[in-house]
């Protein structure tokens, strides 16, 4: 709410923000639920998927920033629709969660994940929900690239340079899915 004094982003019915070519899924949007983060990331790829440029090489499809539900599931939907992507994590895989005090209830409703299948969590422990993550990440052989902070979004041509402290990825489209302990604005 207005009230509530948090500056969210403005993004359109796909996730796009204003600047074409960046999207963003998941609590920065708003939508600090589990299942809401894993549906936004699933269907910000879908909509990527279908930009000009996709699958042509000569640079990344996407970069995916952060690791927790709607970067995981982003991740899951790209690797599903076999897109050339990279996801980059500035701590480490579920940061958030994982931080949370030892034993806390996390509320969730089930949700399904690409190449997974269905989340079936309604009421689970953050140590149980840390666990379910490194099991997807393990089981979908995703790579995630941790401690990875990112430095810099500039665009570029047709896509972006995304930099961090030692690497630099060009890409056709960058989605922000790292939650609210972020940057976004920087």
């Amino acid at each position: 709410t207005e009230r509530r004094g948090v500056d969210i982003p403005q993004v359109n019915e796909d996730f796009q923000t204003n600047v074409p070519g960046i999207y963003i899924a998941g609590e920065l949007g708003g939508m600090g639920l589990i299942r809401n983060a894993v549906s936004q990331g699933v269907q910000a790829v879908e909509s990527i998927s279908k930009l000009d440029g996709i699958g042509s090489g000569g640079q990344l499809d996407l970069v995916i920033i952060g690791a927790g539900p709607a970067g995981i599931a982003a991740s899951l939907a790209a690797k599903s629709r076999e897109l050339d992507f990279v996801t980059l994590e500035q701590d480490s895989l579920g940061r958030t969660v994982s931080h949370y005090p030892r034993g806390k209830i996390v509320m969730t409703a089930p949700a399904v994940l690409p190449i997974v299948g269905k989340m079936q969590f309604k009421e689970t422990t953050k140590e149980a929900l840390m666990e379910f993550w490194q099991g997807v990440v393990s089981k979908a052989g995703l790579q995630i690239k941790d401690r990875q902070r990112v430095e810099s979004i500039s665009q570029e041509g047709g896509g972006f340079i995304v930099r961090t402290g030692d690497s630099e990825y060009h890409s056709r489209a960058v989605l922000l899915s790292i939650g609210r302990r972020g940057t976004p604005r920087k």
